[in-house]
């Protein structure tokens, strides 16, 4: 659920993407394996600023949209506070459970229950807080990885590079005392 629009959405779609097909398959598995995603987001205000209730994104060819690229992920967006435009039935409970947080189904009451429990729970708290800092934690590891590779990479090319220039130089001297 997404409650504030800080711009980032949609690049935060293509991170979850990402994330959901790396666990997806094991090291050496064929893409083939790889299932209908659906990445869903609940807003409650109109990120797009189109008046729609319900965004749904697929790849499509840019110059013939008629061609769809069949990667089988799907994002789609629910902007709760428009609930009564929604057409699906089942769709419209949920989003207006999340709009007025009052549940009028038997689903939504259950939904409720739960989220009642959860907050009043300490131990489920403390879990979940404990979780979130666990995924915190390791995002901040990966990235801290990732820009140690960047900076050994970086190092390397300018080895690289330091090695043609000198290679060059030498080449050059070459040519200028008709060794070459």
């Amino acid at each position: 659920m997404q409650m504030e629009d800080n711009e980032d959405i949609p690049k935060r779609t293509r991170y979850y993407q990402a994330m959901c097909d790396s666990e997806a398959l094991n090291k050496g598995e064929v893409y083939y394996n790889l299932k209908e995603l659906y990445i869903v987001f609940l807003c409650p205000e109109d990120i797009f600023g189109q008046g729609k209730a319900v965004y749904r994104f697929k790849n499509l060819e840019v110059d013939d949209p008629k061609i769809e690229l069949g990667d089988l992920c799907f994002k789609n967006f629910y902007i709760f506070n428009k609930y009564r435009d929604v057409a699906e039935k089942s769709i419209r409970e949920y989003l207006e459970y999340f709009a007025t947080r009052m549940p009028k189904s038997p689903e939504t009451e259950n939904i409720d229950r739960l989220v009642k429990w959860y907050q009043t729970d300490n131990e489920t708290r403390k879990r979940y807080m404990t979780w979130q800092q666990e995924i915190d934690i390791a995002v901040y590891r990966e990235r801290q990885r990732a820009n140690e590779i960047q900076k050994q990479a970086d190092a390397e090319k300018a080895r690289a590079d330091e090695e043609k220039a000198r290679a060059d130089r030498y080449e050059k001297m070459l040519r200028e005392l008709g060794k070459l």
